[in-house]
């Protein structure tokens, strides 16, 4: 029996495509056969909204969309917080203590009977949950390779390194890196050599790119575009 493909991503920075990228795997996933779980453990910098208001209003709206999943959006998203800051403020702020046990139980129900399991942060790797709790010490304990998404501009190299040697440094592997284009416009020199960049500054891990996408709720162009980056690979067993 085969594995379940299981991912953690995150990314460079908040605004860099984390939430497309994983849209776009989860909607590829499902062209090709796959049964998939995505996971936003927790989502900061949105309103509660009405069970009849219809519309992909939320990330996790966008991942449950994308993974085809009939799961209800509490276990998605088991926390919800209205201020657009980082899940341990926002929680403070709210006087809300965000208990990791809650987000253990929606990730084992989730993932029942799942070939692909995607589970996306917030922000970058380091960004807390708690005072005591980071993004990274949660993929850690789920034992969840990471997806890097990187948006592919000025400072990029740097951001990507940084991350990949935290990650590492804690024991827990990089899958891949995907420099993500942000915008449709002419490509700066930076944006045109980041990509050859990365791939010799990490010769030993995979590098893709991942194209503007106008329509980021189109889930055709999505699958579309990430069979084009040749994403096919992450949803492919790793050799021994």
């Amino acid at each position: 029996m085969t594995s379940p493909i299981r991912y953690g991503v995150t990314g460079t920075d908040t605004g860099i495509g984390k939430t497309v990228v994983t849209c776009a795997l989860a909607a590829r996933a499902r062209v090709l056969g796959r049964r998939v779980a995505a996971m936003k453990p927790i989502e900061s910098g949105v309103v509660e909204r009405p069970v009849s208001d219809r519309g992909l209003a939320s990330d996790a709206d966008r991942l449950r969309a994308a993974s085809g999943s009939m799961r209800p959006l509490s276990l998605v998203r088991p926390y919800v917080l209205e201020e657009p800051l980082a899940p341990m403020v926002a929680a403070e702020r709210a006087n809300l203590i965000i208990d990791v046990a809650v987000l253990d139980t929606a990730l084992a129900k989730l993932e029942q009977d799942a070939d692909v399991l995607l589970v996306e942060g917030a922000g970058g790797l380091l960004v807390p949950i708690r005072a005591d709790v980071s993004y990274l010490d949660l993929f850690a304990r789920w034992r969840l390779p990471l997806l890097l998404v990187a948006g592919n501009k000025l400072g990029v190299l740097n951001h990507v390194l940084l991350t990949v040697h935290a990650a590492e440094a804690a024991g827990v592997p990089v899958r891949a890196i995907v420099l993500t284009a942000l915008s449709d416009h002419d490509a700066t020199v930076a944006e045109a050599t980041n990509f050859d960049a990365l791939v010799t500054l990490l010769p030993q891990h995979t590098v893709l790119r991942f194209p503007w996408v106008d329509r980021p709720d189109d889930l055709d162009a999505l699958a579309a575009a990430a069979e084009g980056g040749g994403l096919d690979v992450l949803l492919s067993p790793l050799s021994p």
